[in-house]
């Protein structure tokens, strides 16, 4: 597995990997896996799911197992609660991001496209609207930080036009790596985005 490290800053760092369009399932590594996504339809799904799963391994160990609380957050499951870092996983299509480090940390990797323009006023307040304009990075740059933030704060019910502000000064399109603020609840937040090819990945962190 070709898998891609990003050293964030001294506590952070994120992983990344392609999903393949198909799985070689008699590959020892998947084929132990396989019981994982038995019940799912979706051969992207599947792969999705399996990729993930083979990624945790690579990178915490074989012992390593991925669970999920019972609002779907992630976390690792090793029989060593002293150094078990924290995660956060997206995924996107094609691809596979997982963040970790010793603190609570939120990510999101989202494809440059349409979509995050056509939903943009339904999450998205007025300066944020204004900043973002037409502009298709800088729109998925803003979905991807409210995502990341949204994996990070402990609250639930949480609305991502009143509730997530994102401070995009100094944020542009034309740059590859953006470092910039955000609130929520009252408390602000750091967030760096990355163009990674035709993708944009965020990380969220105090």
């Amino acid at each position: 597995m070709n898998i891609q490290k990003i050293k964030i800053n001294d506590n952070i760092d994120v992983a990344i990997t392609e999903i393949p369009d198909m799985l070689d399932f008699s590959d020892s590594g998947c084929f132990g896996l396989r019981h994982l996504a038995t019940n799912v339809r979706s051969d992207n799904r599947r792969s999705e799911i399996i990729t993930t799963n083979l990624m945790v391994k690579e990178l915490f160990g074989k012992n390593c197992s991925l669970r999920h609380h019972q609002s779907g957050a992630p976390y690792l499951e090793t029989g060593n609660t002293t150094d078990t870092p924290q995660i956060s996983i997206s995924h996107c299509r094609g691809m596979v991001a997982i963040a970790y480090s010793d603190k609570a940390v939120g990510v999101d990797v989202e494809q440059i496209e349409e979509r995050a323009a056509r939903i943009r006023e339904r999450v998205q307040n007025a300066d944020e609207l204004q900043h973002t304009g037409n502009s298709l990075v800088l729109n998925t740059i803003l979905w991807t930080a409210k995502e990341a933030l949204f994996k990070l704060i402990p609250e639930n019910g949480v609305d991502f036009t009143k509730d997530l502000h994102i401070c995009l000064n100094g944020v542009t399109a034309n740059n590859a790596e953006n470092h910039y603020k955000a609130t929520a609840y009252g408390r602000e937040y750091n967030l760096i985005s990355l163009l990674v090819n035709d993708n944009v990945l965020t990380i969220a962190f105090e």
